[in-house]
């Protein structure tokens, strides 16, 4: 039996310990992570998946993941699953200044230029518009979903602030490093960054369409509606770290997503939430490394920086990741016969 420990209990670590679990044969997997859940900064997002550029990282990997992580989906949507996994068909529109550049937008169901209807249908003016259908993966539905996969297949939970790698040497095969911000410290990346985000929950059911808006940044202005509400977002904001709901955002959201939808005006709030998004200077890390301590080596497979495109590139990353996990494991036992 092979040990692999996966550090992180956000979207990115429990997508890499289930597709572990149901790729690599005789592996006992567990997560350790101090948030789960609710506790996380993936529960907080809306979780619409939205092609973007990342910079960093090659056109043909960014494609590959998207691609995965987006066949992942719309195979449950097609299955029983979907409600648990809260998971549903999403279409709606993106407004912006800039064509819309997003990298894999050919991959999901349906993408077009707005017609001339579509777009005098709607208070505000920008240059450019399109139609999307996508889905949408509700993470504080889908990590309970995932959680109860893995716990089922064999999977143990540990909840727990890890402090160094240097503990799992001798312990385990493998770690896969899914720590997110934390990696900042857990590894030394210096190149990580916080990239706070903020928004409303409402109740609004009469909205059944997306509206996405470029004001000042990539979609920094957004109406989603989900499962039981609606999300209304949003801000981008690097290298602010604070984790207190700013009332100017609050207002710049408000004011900017009302004006897209003026019938927002009669929501009723059910919340605000705010949360920090890993962000790195070189775009998402997937890779091997061996690291040494004075205990001894270990194999870590790094899997974080996704900034706020975890939804989107989850199941690819995980897919990769354990595939570099794999082929590390045959080089492990190896050795030790």
């Amino acid at each position: 039996m092979r040990n692999i420990v996966v550090i992180g209990g956000g979207v990115i670590g429990l997508s890499t310990a289930v597709n572990i679990q149901e790729t690599i044969p005789n592996v006992q997997v567990t997560v350790i992570a101090e948030h789960f859940e609710e506790e996380t900064t993936s529960h907080v997002a809306a979780g619409i998946f939205c092609p973007y550029s990342h910079p960093g990282v090659s056109q043909e990997r960014i494609r590959t993941w998207i691609g995965d992580s987006f066949a992942h989906y719309s195979k449950i949507i097609n299955s029983a699953e979907a409600v648990e996994a809260g998971m549903l068909r999403l279409s709606g529109y993106f407004f912006g200044r800039q064509p819309y550049v997003g990298e894999g937008k050919d991959i999901i169901y349906d993408f077009r230029v707005a017609t001339a209807i579509e777009k005098s249908s709607f208070p505000i003016r920008f240059p450019y518009a399109d139609f999307f259908t996508s889905v949408l993966v509700e993470c504080r539905f889908y990590l309970p979903f995932l959680l109860k996969k893995f716990k089922k297949a064999g999977g143990l939970i540990e909840r727990r602030r890890v402090e160094s790698l240097e503990e799992f040497v001798g312990k385990y095969h493998m770690v896969m490093n899914c720590s997110g911000s934390g990696a900042c410290k857990l590894v030394g990346d210096q190149t990580m960054y916080p990239v706070r985000g903020q928004i409303y929950r409402v109740k609004a059911p009469w909205l059944k369409h997306a509206v996405l808006a470029s004001f000042d940044n990539p979609i920094d202005a957004y109406i989603i509606p989900c499962k039981d509400d609606v999300v209304v977002g949003g801000c981008r904001q690097n290298n602010r770290a604070d984790l207190t709901v700013d009332k100017s955002d609050s207002k710049i959201i408000w004011d900017r997503c009302t004006a897209m939808e003026p019938s927002l005006k009669y929501a009723e709030i059910i919340s605000e939430n705010d949360g920090l998004r890993p962000g790195r200077k070189n775009g998402v890390r997937l890779e091997t490394e061996v690291m040494t301590f004075p205990i001894g080596s270990i194999k870590v497979v790094h899997n974080y920086g996704h900034e706020g495109s975890g939804v989107l590139l989850a199941w690819g990353c995980a897919k990769e990741a354990t595939q570099l996990a794999a082929t590390e494991l045959v080089t492990v036992m190896q050795a030790k016969l």
